[in-house]
């Protein structure tokens, strides 16, 4: 066993490495102009008081023999700052602590439709809450827990019994873009724990032939980049940028659209010329975040610094741990406990009394 544990810890240092490496190279040839892979972020300068709304959910589900059921609320917490980004006030939409809302599904449903109409019924109420907020509290940021597109595993064909939803849940996101754009908000969606490797691919599809072709660099730099780029095919994004980037710095950004192929992408239809990706460090000794946000692509660089700009001053209040304060308080609100969707499945069963829809699965029942 002690030999397995020091092989395996040999191979991730070897493998933390080459992601040293490459980082520094790159980093030398970013700072020496000839790519552009980071900027500073810069300070914010602000002429009036500043609202930043955040919006998180809090979401249980739970299958039954004959019923499933799923438990959601969404919180919306705006922070309202002064000129010297002082915080003057904290206000909560609908309430500081709101009853959690259930939705019950008849056995109709695989488990992976469940599934499937249990996250989409999570965005929904978030995104409901969000565009409520927006009326209320006319924030000049809106920044959402988790990306602003629908995720991956979200998506649903034609064919499926909850495309209906889907459908809807695209629209309620298409409605936040339009309204953002309108009112002049800033849109933003910081993902916790980004496992992308979209950024990774792009060095190593174009990035590195770029360099490749520049002779004005040293050939021990070129050296260096040749043998540790394999890295990039085993490597997220935040592994690899927590070494490429400083603190206060951020990667330039990304168009969703030409990095990306998925489906939930050709369905945001227009809006999706308006998503884009960008990294920031805000922490020494924590991983980059992932930001999306709403731009229109001949405000891209205005939009994306007023946007890292005031994430940044949100995000980096611990040495270990970078996410906005906004949302740290959201999900203190919206979270909910298993408890919580026990006592919903009592309540129900005591009007119903020993109904089989209400058996617990048998998997959930094994006494070995």
């Amino acid at each position: 066993m002690e030999q397995t544990i020091r092989e395996i810890a040999h191979r991730i240092n070897e493998i933390d490495s080459k992601r040293k490496v490459l980082a520094s190279s790159l980093g030398a040839c970013s700072d020496s102009g000839i790519v552009n892979l980071k900027e500073k972020i810069k300070e914010i300068k602000l002429d009036s008081n500043l609202v930043v709304v955040g919006v998180d959910g809090g979401f249980l589900k739970k299958e039954y023999h004959g019923a499933g059921l799923i438990l959601r609320r969404a919180v919306a917490v705006a922070f309202k700052f002064s000129k010297e980004l002082k915080l003057l006030e904290t206000n909560y939409f609908p309430n500081r602590r709101p009853l959690p809302e259930p939705v019950v599904t008849g056995p109709e449903l695989s488990e992976q439709e469940f599934n499937l109409l249990a996250g989409l019924k999570r965005e929904e109420c978030e995104l409901q809450t969000a565009l409520a907020a927006i009326e209320k509290f006319s924030p000049d940021v809106l920044v959402r827990d988790g990306s602003i597109i629908l995720y991956p595993g979200n998506a649903v064909g034609t064919e499926s019994k909850v495309y209906g939803e889907y459908q809807k849940v695209i629209g309620l996101f298409q409605q936040l873009y339009k309204t953002c754009k309108e009112k002049n908000i800033l849109l933003v969606g910081a993902v916790e724990d980004s496992r992308g490797k979209r950024y990774c691919g792009i060095l190593k599809k174009e990035v590195l032939p770029e360099i490749a072709g520049y002779e004005n660099i040293s050939k021990d730099i070129k050296t260096k980049i040749e043998n540790a780029k394999d890295v990039l095919d085993i490597t997220t994004d935040t592994l690899f940028l927590y070494y490429l980037l400083g603190v206060g710095e951020r990667t330039a950004a990304l168009d969703y659209s030409t990095t990306s192929d998925l489906p939930i992408i050709t369905d945001l239809a227009d809006f999706r010329k308006n998503i884009y990706v960008s990294y920031i460090k805000a922490a020494e000794f924590d991983r980059p975040l992932r930001l999306d946000f709403f731009a229109e692509p001949e405000r891209l660089q205005e939009t994306a610094d007023k946007i890292v700009s005031v994430i940044f001053a949100l995000s980096n209040q611990n040495r270990l741990y970078s996410y906005p304060s906004v949302l740290i308080e959201a999900d203190a609100r919206a979270k909910l406990s298993e408890d919580e969707i026990d006592y919903f499945k009592a309540a129900i069963s005591e009007k119903l009394g020993r109904n089989p829809a209400l058996f617990e699965l048998r998997r959930e029942l094994r006494p070995f």
